[in-house]
């Protein structure tokens, strides 16, 4: 379990770094910001002068969250529950724990009107992405189904 967590936070690290100088280079490109200075998180430590060292250090803290989050959330589908509860629960656990995180690793402003529009957007995305891993994943249980007849 501890290596599960370790890998997850990892990746989450791999991909938020990886994310981060890709968007550091379009929006900063004479330096490396591993979050952006004009988010809240980025103001404040700006204002208060914190070490780059410091932020980066912060940011990979945020990134590894994120990927234990995320994995988390996908062992949520092979629990022993209906996929109506695992679903359900999975949304909720990526709304209420990806947003407060995306805010605070500077990607999403904290902005009430912001945040009450990103519900519903946050809403149509989570049913796409779910409608094209859920018609994926019942196109292979058909074709796995149909070996199962044939060697019948």
């Amino acid at each position: 379990m501890k290596k599960q967590v370790f890998h997850d936070a990892t990746t989450g690290i791999l991909i938020g770094l990886t994310l981060s100088i890709i968007f550091s280079f379009i929006y900063s490109p004479s330096y490396y910001a591993p979050l952006s200075y004009e988010s809240p998180v980025g103001q404040f430590m700006r204002e208060h002068q914190v070490h780059g060292s410091l932020v980066l250090l912060y940011s990979t803290v945020i990134w590894a969250a994120i990927g234990v989050l995320f994995s988390f959330g996908s062992r949520l589908f092979s629990q022993d529950w209906s996929l109506l509860r695992a679903t359900v629960t999975h949304f909720f656990l990526m709304l209420l724990g990806f947003v407060p995180l995306a805010i605070l690793a500077g990607w999403f402003p904290l902005n009430w009107l912001f945040l009450l529009q990103l519900i519903p957007e946050f809403a149509i995305v989570y049913l796409i992405i779910w409608t094209i891993l859920y018609k994926r994943e019942s196109k292979k249980v058909a074709h796995i189904n149909q070996l199962l007849a044939k060697k019948k």
